[in-house]
């Protein structure tokens, strides 16, 4: 269903694409006055669900905006929604931010220019825009924001931007911005608190919560940290619960062990005061208790994330406390034994998808599997061996989606048998393998296809392999698999035509992706036009691949 769904879209979207093309046409069209592509038109339910499939291109759409009201009106909030993204050029940032100020009333134009008058810099005039822009807003991060701002006051100063005096500037504007934000925006729903300049702070709490609506809509807060907690950052977590009760997912990633106890409480209440909280996730946190204690008072909660954290068995006991918990992940715990966490085996939760990272834990740690039980369907771990295997088979004999990360390659050991023992124990339907290109063993993925059983309808490899190696997974699989995602650094056009022999010879394939299409040469292209063309293939777009 999926797929039949996705070729629909990508129909439409190829008539928009043409379109696009003809609003946007090469140099030695300019002459022409029209164009003889037609405007598609539907309603507009299905206009803005087309629109969001191809929302991750970004200026794609903004050709869209010209083409008349309709179309205009179905993407501008689409556009407007998430505007700070990282791949934006610094012009385009101070567009953004040119915008941005332009929205502001007479009152606040006034007193950000007398604010900045000290440093030489003064807002440029500009039109009052056609739209609410602000209103619009449903997502940002002030570490963009912090980038934005700073290539606004680079083009505005030019050479005369001081270094010295950089960070104020950009804290007095971004301090401007966040009010207008908290005025205007009726929709904004997620907030990333992470820092581009390490030696500032966030602006005072007060620009966050004497405004409504605020931040009273969120329901996603996420912190991102890879420095010490600014003062600022530490009063906004303290005083968040008394500024929405909403949130959904709660995520703070430490790069570095924190240790904060003040945190570690104004964490806490937020959990205890968020009425729907489904999701939680922490990392690099050196005392848990309070947190970990926290969580059983959430029933809605039901996925919890902690990397980087140490666990003691007053933590485990909280975790199996968490009794509408559906999925699990605890990657590279410190203190993660067997005795702190067999508590985990008494829970009275059904776990649906459990993430481990074992290797780097002590003894036996594997046998906290145990707890994934018969309503285990989906399973990550880092690492396999004959323990592991078997406590999976005899534990958790229900999986049909499986991870491995990372995993040690041993020139000693035979790691086929134990794939083909995992594989062909379990009714297998997707496998996906990823290896980090840093990692030594990035290039010494060694399955073949005789491992992949039957039931394996979904295959994606995130890692490295040699053409020979690659070539004998595929000439050896007999799997009737019918997605297939690759994502690998060295990807040649030699990579193409294995994955198209295997298309032609099994007929099974419906799905295929491929990772950065946009630098396939013009044989490789041609080449995923006829799989689609002859076999019906849908070619999944690169920047889709990780939703799939």
């Amino acid at each position: 269903m999926k797929s039949a769904y996705c070729f629909l879209v990508q129909s439409f979207l190829e008539l928009v694409e043409d379109f696009i093309v003809a609003i946007e046409p090469p140099e030695e069209q300019f002459n022409e006055k029209h164009s003889n592509v037609p405007v598609p038109l539907l309603p507009t339910e299905c206009m803005q669900e087309i629109f969001k499939n191809i929302q991750a291109q970004g200026s794609r759409l903004y050709p869209c905006l010209l083409v008349n009201r309709y179309w205009c009106k179905n993407v501008v909030h689409l556009l407007w929604s998430h505007p700070f993204v990282e791949d934006l050029s610094p012009e385009n940032r101070c567009k953004l931010i040119h915008t941005y100020l332009a929205c502001l009333d007479r009152e606040e134009n006034l007193g950000l220019n007398s604010l900045l008058r000290p440093y030489n810099i003064e807002i440029p005039d500009t039109r009052q825009p056609i739209f609410n822009y602000p209103m619009w807003l449903e997502e940002f991060s002030y570490k963009q924001l912090e980038m934005a701002v700073h290539s606004t006051i680079h083009i505005w100063c030019n050479k005369t931007f001081t270094s010295r005096h950089k960070e104020d500037q950009i804290l007095l504007i971004t301090t401007t911005l966040c009010k207008l934000f908290m005025r205007q925006s009726n929709s904004l729903k997620s907030f990333i608190i992470d820092k581009y300049f390490s030696h500032s702070d966030i602006p005072q709490v007060s620009t966050f919560a004497l405004t409504l609506p605020g931040l009273s809509q969120l329901t996603r807060f996420q912190i991102d940290y890879s420095k010490p907690m600014t003062i600022n950052t530490i009063q906004l977590v303290e005083i968040l619960p008394a500024l929405c009760s909403n949130i959904r997912c709660l995520d703070i990633k430490f790069h570095k062990y924190e240790y904060n106890l003040d945190m570690n409480k104004a964490i806490s209440r937020i959990i205890r005061t968020q009425k729907d909280l489904n999701e939680f996730h922490i990392s690099g946190i050196t005392s848990s208790e309070e947190i970990l204690l926290s969580l059983p008072s959430r029933e809605s909660l039901n996925t919890i994330k902690l990397e980087n954290v140490y666990i003691t068995e007053t933590g485990f006991d909280a975790l199996a406390r968490c009794k509408n918990l559906r999925h699990l992940s605890l990657w590279d715990c410190k203190d993660f034994v067997l005795e702190n966490s067999s508590v985990l085996l008494q829970s009275k939760f059904s776990l649906s998808e459990l993430k481990l990272g074992l290797s780097s834990s002590c003894n036996k740690s594997g046998l906290i599997l145990h707890v994934g039980g018969s309503s285990l369907k989906e399973l990550e771990i880092d690492l396999i061996n004959s323990d592991i295997v078997e406590t999976i088979l005899n534990f958790c004999s229900n999986v049909e989606r499986l991870k491995l990360v990372n995993l040690p390659f041993d020139d000693d050991h035979d790691d086929a048998i134990l794939f083909h023992s995992l594989f062909f124990g379990l009714n297998l339907k997707r496998l996906e393998i990823f290896i980090d290109s840093k990692n030594s063993d990035y290039e010494q993925f060694r399955v073949t296809g005789q491992v992949l059983p039957p039931s394996l309808k979904y295959l994606k490899l995130k890692c490295g392999f040699t053409l020979e190696r690659f070539t004998e997974l595929f000439k050896t699989c007999s799997a009737p698999i019918e997605t297939i995602i690759v994502d690998y650094l060295g990807w040649d056009y030699n990579h193409l035509k294995v994955i198209t022999r295997f298309i032609k010879s099994k007929k099974s394939v419906k799905v295929l992706g491929i990772a950065r299409m946009d630098r396939m040469t013009s044989q490789e292209v041609k080449e995923l036009k006829n799989l689609k063309k002859r076999y019906g293939v849908f070619i999944i777009p690169s920047h889709e691949l990780d939703l799939w």
